[in-house]
């Protein structure tokens, strides 16, 4: 596994307030538009996030399994402040790694957003090769395209 850190985070501010950008990353049904693995193909039901412990699934693609599901357990849910969740195998435990998504008032109508990919604990060591399943570059994208559509109208 070797002693590189397998933690990943990017950072920038967006202009809108944290609960607009809360709201927006708890509905399932934006994380497409935010995708830059080009895995994810939409939320397999409708609804927000609203709690932790909560599980919530969405429709992927990929070349190693084709047109599948991933459960998303969430295990961290602060409403305007941090939303994250553990990806899984539906009908099984989270494999270890991480999603999360921090969120830090900077002003009336600003915030300091964070993503950070972990996959520290994950558990499945044949797919360790495979991962991280978005470098540094592409998690700096996904905030980006986070900005670009909470962009204040006008």
């Amino acid at each position: 596994m070797g002693s590189e850190p397998r933690v990943i985070t990017a950072t920038r501010l967006v202009q809108a307030p944290a609960a607009r950008v809360f709201a927006h990353l708890a509905d399932p049904g934006h994380h497409r538009a935010l995708d830059t693995s080009g895995m994810i193909r939409g939320a397999a039901a409708p609804g927000p996030i609203t709690h932790a412990g909560q599980v919530f699934v969405m429709n992927m693609h990929n070349a190693l399994k084709g047109a599948h599901q991933v459960a998303n357990h969430v295990v961290t849910f602060e409403p305007d402040r941090a939303l994250g969740w553990a990806p899984a195998e539906p009908g099984h435990p989270p494999a270890g790694h991480t999603w999360t998504w921090r969120l830090e008032p900077a002003g009336d109508h600003c915030t300091a957003v964070s993503l950070t990919y972990d996959w520290s604990a994950f558990t499945h060591t044949s797919m360790l090769a495979h991962l991280p399943v978005v470098d540094r570059e592409g998690l700096h994208a996904s905030v980006a395209k986070l900005a670009e559509a909470l962009v204040p109208p006008g």
